[in-house]
């Protein structure tokens, strides 16, 4: 299994298609959001669950019941026994199986567990997908997990968040705001041609009203019912003004009032209402001045497709976190359960393999900040990134390896010493201004890091 064959979807393609024209980002006025915004960044290390219809059927998200070709994952499932040209008849087959959607081997404490040892520090849930099928107790319809006609008939997401905060995670909410189920967002007694409404809203206004109330009830009563998030995380970007106005003025209002100081991030939809921004399956190649998470898979989907789902080496996940952290973002790992709600061997083994790399080396991740000032630090043979926190000054080095070999490592600034984390203090030597340290094979797999002490 190479790297090519776990690459995502392209980044437009899977959803992110629909940003709005950007005048740069916008701080919080709240004083309550504002400081929650600080807290968030501290958290600098979360996971983003998917598990729902789509994972029964062996696809990674809602997406093949897209209607036109974006590339393979809106495929139709391969175990669709119907006319592969055949939409509606899809859309028929993909609900119903709903039904056999069980989830019997799903243990939100097993999963919550594996992530807490992992490091983590907050779990955000797709509570719905752009299916329109709840993995929660919804009032207001009746294709939801707890269903009398569900598999699963439970409340999975009740499950989640009990949980995560049982292991002292932060919980928060995904929620798409298109719902391809409902009638009054796509009309199936009329042609549906992509992923966007398919009927005219000045001609039917009260009709997309109803959406809009049906859409800002669900989220209310994810606010209400749940306990206390410190993110509502809006998918679907294309659902926005003035396209498909969704009145997100009212939802932030409203989610405020059930939570106050809740962050709201309106995915792709650049505004008051985005108080931090997502890069899709990427980093950003530089520090940025405004907060951040990048949300990039485990595994090639956003959930497990079979006990044996192959993941990501550790030592890429883990320059993942290095990068992001070094550049002022916080990093979002995507996984999920399997169709019956197992953990495959590969995500349990890659969360415990980052488990043993952050139990020594959390101390200069978790909390930290980017350096500002110019600061170089190169090596022979490592890529290296700095870190502080709390006046200290961290430095990362990564290899594409498991393995992480012997390096010299050059840094600006005046140093006297360097302590291995996990392993011992280092002399230090200056050469033509800068520092150098003689840095030896790791002690920790996939990374090594250094805290630099100075007088």
């Amino acid at each position: 299994m190479t790297n090519d064959d776990l690459a995502p979807a392209e980044l437009e393609a899977a959803g992110a298609l629909g940003g709005s024209p950007d005048p740069g980002y916008q701080w919080p006025t709240d004083p309550l959001v504002a400081e929650n915004l600080r807290k968030w960044q501290d958290l600098t290390f979360g996971v983003i669950i998917h598990w729902g219809i789509y994972t029964a059927i062996g696809k990674g998200g809602s997406w093949s019941l897209h209607r036109g070709d974006l590339g393979w994952f809106t495929d139709k499932a391969t175990g669709f026994p119907g006319d592969p040209d055949d939409d509606s008849g899809y859309q028929d087959w993909y609900y119903d199986q709903a039904r056999t959607f069980t989830g019997r081997d799903f243990n939100a404490s097993q999963w919550a567990r594996a992530c807490a040892d992992a490091g983590m520090t907050y779990c955000i849930f797709t509570t719905k997908h752009h299916d329109g099928f709840c993995m929660y107790d919804s009032a207001y319809t009746n294709l939801k997990s707890t269903s009398e006609s569900a598999g699963l008939h439970r409340d999975v997401f009740r499950e989640v968040v009990d949980a995560y905060r049982a292991v002292g995670m932060e919980t928060g909410v995904y929620f798409s705001k298109a719902d391809w189920s409902h009638p009054c967002y796509w009309d199936r007694s009329r042609p549906i041609h992509d992923r966007f409404h398919n009927y005219d809203i000045a001609a039917q206004p009260h009709r997309w009203q109803r959406f809009v109330e049906f859409t800002q009830d669900q989220i209310a009563e994810l606010l209400e019912n749940y306990g206390p998030m410190n993110v509502l995380w809006l998918d679907a970007g294309w659902v926005r003004d003035p396209e498909e106005p969704i009145d997100i003025d009212a939802i932030a209002a409203r989610a405020r009032r059930i939570q106050p100081g809740i962050l709201v991030v309106d995915r792709a939809v650049h505004g008051p209402h985005e108080n931090y921004r997502t890069p899709e399956q990427e980093i950003p190649d530089e520090v940025l001045d405004h907060p951040w998470e990048s949300c990039m898979t485990l595994t090639k989907e956003w959930c497990s497709l079979s006990p044996d789902d192959p993941a990501k080496p550790t030592s890429q996940i883990i320059a993942n976190l290095i990068r992001i952290v070094a550049r002022g973002g916080n990093y979002l790992l995507g996984i999920g359960p399997d169709a019956t709600g197992r953990m495959p061997d590969s995500v349990r083994t890659g969360l415990a393999e980052i488990g043993e790399w952050m139990a020594v080396c959390s101390e200069g991740i978790m909390a930290s900040h980017p350096i500002r000032s110019g600061m170089r630090a190169t090596g022979e043979h490592l890529d290296w990134y700095l870190t502080t926190k709390d006046s200290r000054l961290f430095a990362w080095g990564v290899a594409d390896a498991e393995e992480v070999g012997a390096d010299r490592l050059v840094v600006d600034g005046c140093h006297r010493s360097a302590r291995v984390l996990g392993g011992p203090t280092l002399s230090t030597r200056v050469e033509d201004g800068r520092t150098v340290i003689d840095v030896p094979p790791a002690p920790t797999r996939h990374a090594v890091g250094l805290e630099l002490l100075t007088d």
